[in-house]
């Protein structure tokens, strides 16, 4: 059974320098730092509130999944984590309901026993599942600047059939008080929810803008990752103060540049109250 987003992985060059932002300036704590030697990847996991993780992920031998990805794509958003509470059944029930998979049966990783389900079945998004084989001890920092992960955005050609391949491969509702048509930003959007967070599909409505420009140059996948935040203004401040780029507030949000961020669009919002 999928529950909760457990992570959401980013692959870096860095760790150590991708460190000074997730952990020094955003205030993530860190809960597992390890390297898999059989993958070749040191891995470190960030929790964050709302019962997910941020993962950060370099590659340390050539020839890797991770290393051929930052050859190949740059830095940036490699996958979204399901927590399962049976991965193996969970990967049993994917492969017999059609969805092309990279592993049938769970293998060793970072989050525990994991599986991964191959991006071409789920609208350019790689899909992981995990089932911790150990309780963390980390718990997310209360005074973290970032409170939680809201959404992330997943660009895709046409919502109806996005929201209907992530309900039926993954059981998740649609939320029907968010979402539509947004003539200001060319796009319109549907989210599904996901415990404490979210999925959101986005889909662009005219040819300019950054998010058809997106469609254009990658075709569906990951967009943005939206973290909310106590106070827009004061978070802004912070970030400016440690020379973060991050834009003025509109429309209630802002955006952290990507050079930050290793390649992330990320996005801060008020956090909503509970």
């Amino acid at each position: 059974m999928l529950t909760h987003i457990h992570h959401y992985g980013f692959v870096v060059r860095n760790i150590d320098e991708s460190l000074g932002f997730y952990r020094d300036i955003l205030g993530l704590p860190v809960s597992v730092d390890r390297v898999i030697e059989e993958q070749g990847v040191r891995g470190v996991l960030l929790p964050i509130g709302g019962n997910s993780e941020i993962e950060l992920l370099e590659p340390v031998s050539e020839g890797t999944g991770i290393a051929r990805f930052l050859e190949t794509r740059g830095e940036g958003f490699h996958h979204i984590c399901f927590n399962s509470t049976d991965v193996s059944s969970d990967l049993t029930n994917a492969a017999q309901k059609g969805i092309q998979m990279i592993d049938e049966t769970p293998r060793n990783g970072l989050a525990g026993l994991i599986g991964f389900l191959h991006p071409k079945s789920n609208h350019g998004v790689l899909i992981e599942y995990a089932q911790p084989q150990e309780e963390t001890h980390t718990l997310p920092n209360e005074d973290a600047l970032v409170k939680a992960v809201d959404h992330v955005g997943i660009v895709v050609e046409k919502i109806e059939t996005a929201v209907q391949t992530y309900t039926e491969h993954f059981g998740f509702g649609q939320d029907d008080s968010r979402g539509g048509a947004n003539q200001a930003l060319g796009i319109k959007n549907a989210f599904l929810k996901v415990e404490d967070g979210a999925l959101e599909f986005i889909e662009p409505l005219t040819e300019g803008g950054p998010v058809a420009k997106f469609a254009n140059e990658r075709g569906e996948g990951v967009f943005l990752l939206s973290y909310s935040v106590n106070n827009l203004e004061q978070a802004i401040e912070h970030l400016r103060l440690q020379d973060v780029r991050i834009s003025d507030p509109m429309g209630g949000v802002a955006f952290v540049h990507p050079k930050s961020t290793n390649g992330i669009n990320m996005q801060l919002m008020m956090r909503k109250e509970s």
